[in-house]
């Protein structure tokens, strides 16, 4: 059992230029995982609800608990993982639909839906339909502003990535990997991703906590020529070459490259943007950049930051609709649930967590 409570939590998924991107079938390997359960049931039944309740019990035992936020919503749970337990619960509801791989062995479903009061919403079925639709209408319109906002920073950006800019930022890699590590493990580290930050009906938003609390040291990256994953990339080839597990954190926009890095065994975070309560080394992607590169394109590059900015901006308007519209459709469903189902899952869940061997020393 772990001798203090930590705070981890990560999103499996991104609302990015390429849609919704999904994480979640390399979270938990169900091969040699104890429990895993995936809840059923559609909105207002309280799966957020019942996880939360798992997840308090268990850190009240001692336990650490990974927690996975949504995407659409960062106040609301998708997922939760007990390591030392080889337990996870995952809403495994669209867009994110998640089976267990072994039900009845390992797997098992929780069926929240049987809580509805099926009678009173038919009654209401027209609103409903209205409802969902209105929520489903909003991300079309927010995957375009993200994808085209994109396209604005690529823009920007290309003209400044010359092969000497290139051969740059590997150097600088290279100087920052022989400064942090000072020999080599041997095989091959493993790499695992997890999304650190996610555009989200509440803007941009960066775990912070899961940085602080893995991580003592590490730097922050300004990245305003739009090197950063180019430096990460670099960095963590060479953790992963000489030992060292790796957390590779895509960002959230551009699901193919890296923007944060944690190597939780040297309690080490590479990560694009600012950590409140850090004393973290700073990096500027400008620096990196060939001198003639950047003065002729500068300019461009400011704009196309602009332009992007808003789109942006405009993308998590949409979100943020759709947020608003999934809280009507909430509202129509609750007076409705029988919630006393969740809290008496609530309470077997745990009693069976508890019940499995430790599997982490």
């Amino acid at each position: 059992m772990s001798a203090t409570k930590q705070r981890i939590e990560y999103f499996l998924g991104a609302n990015s230029a390429e849609g919704f991107v999904s994480l979640y079938d390399q979270w938990v390997d169900q091969r040699t995982i104890q429990a895993f359960y995936t809840i059923k049931g559609g909105a207002g039944c309280g799966k957020s609800t019942l996880m939360n309740r798992v997840a308090a019990r268990m850190e009240r035992e001692g336990y650490e608990v990974e927690y996975i936020r949504c995407s659409g919503d960062p106040d609301s749970l998708d997922g939760i993982r007990i390591p030392e337990k080889g337990a996870a619960m995952v809403d495994g509801t669209a867009p994110h639909i998640m089976d267990p791989a072994y039900t009845g062995a390992t797997g098992h479903y929780i069926d929240l839906g049987a809580g509805y009061d099926r009678k009173a919403l038919f009654a209401i079925r027209e609103e409903i339909v209205a409802a969902v639709q209105a929520y489903r209408s909003c991300y079309p319109q927010a995957y375009r502003c993200i994808r085209s906002a994109k396209e604005s920073w690529d823009r920007g950006r290309k003209p400044l990535r010359t092969q000497e800019t290139l051969a740059k930022t590997a150097k600088r890699a290279e100087a920052i990997l022989k400064r942090e590590l000072k020999g080599t493990r041997e095989g091959r580290g493993t790499g695992h991703r997890r999304f650190l930050h996610a555009v989200t009906c509440q803007g941009k938003v960066l775990l912070e906590g899961t940085v602080q609390t893995l991580c003592r040291e590490g730097y922050t990256i300004r990245d305003d020529c739009g090197l950063a994953g180019d430096l990460l990339t670099f960095l963590e080839q060479g953790f992963l070459d000489r030992g060292y597990d790796v957390i590779a954190c895509p960002s959230g926009v551009d699901p193919g490259r890296p923007a944060h890095l944690l190597i939780p065994d040297r309690s080490l975070a590479f990560v694009t943007g600012k950590v409140a309560g850090t004393d973290f080394r700073a990096i500027r992607t400008e620096s990196l950049v060939e001198k003639s590169a950047l003065v002729e394109g500068k300019s461009f590059l400011r704009l196309s930051n602009r332009v992007a900015e808003e789109l942006l901006k405009e993308g998590v308007e949409h979100l943020a609709r759709a947020k608003e519209n999934h809280d009507i459709l909430e509202g129509l469903y609750n007076p409705h649930v029988d919630f006393s189902l969740a809290e008496e899952m609530a309470e077997r869940i745990t009693r069976e967590i508890l019940a499995l061997p430790d599997t982490v020393s």
